[in-house]
């Protein structure tokens, strides 16, 4: 394979480092969305920014939350859990809001910024606004989201294409 030969090596499941499992809430609310898949386009977003020997699987646990606001909370471990607003019913309203929380993800875990004053101030609505987590956030979402959809649908695409062939045809010779 040309990835190996370039010395690195192929994205495979086995290597999958982001998996999002969403709760049935979720599920219910977009039935479409196919999060195997978006896992996929999340491991390749986040192998760019994670820079380690070692690298490690996180399973990032999404949760329908009531109220307004969407956070990621910093937290420690492997395991973590995002918070999606239960006021959102439209899908690209749903990938913009992931991307962002996504970024608070990468933010935590990839570029270790420490949840200071400097980077994250919330003390007033606007101070909150004007946090260098926050625009990076905002940016990141903004940025990414015509992208990542693009290679969402064709990695859908290309599931579609390829289960056509998943079956032995043998007696067709």
């Amino acid at each position: 394979m040309l990835a190996e030969r370039n010395g690195s090596s192929p994205f495979t499941p086995t290597n999958l480092m982001i998996i999002i499992k969403p709760d049935k809430k979720i599920k219910n609310r977009f039935k479409d969305i196919d999060f195997e898949t978006l896992s996929v386009v999340f491991s390749l977003l986040f192998d760019n920014v994670y820079k380690v020997k070692k690298k490690r699987n996180f399973t990032i646990n999404l949760k329908l939350t009531s109220g307004i606001f969407s956070y990621y909370c910093f937290q420690t471990g492997s395991t973590v859990r995002m918070n999606i607003s239960d006021v959102i019913f439209d899908e690209k309203q749903f990938y913009t809001t992931l991307l962002h929380e996504f970024r608070h993800f990468c933010q935590d875990k990839a570029f270790r910024i420490p949840l200071t004053r400097k980077y994250y101030d919330d003390r007033t609505e606007q101070r909150y606004l004007a946090s260098p987590a926050e625009i990076d956030a905002d940016n990141f979402s903004v940025m990414t989201l015509p992208t990542v959809l693009r290679l969402y649908n064709r990695m859908l695409s290309f599931k579609r294409t390829v289960s056509n062939f998943n079956t032995f045809n043998g007696s067709l010779i």
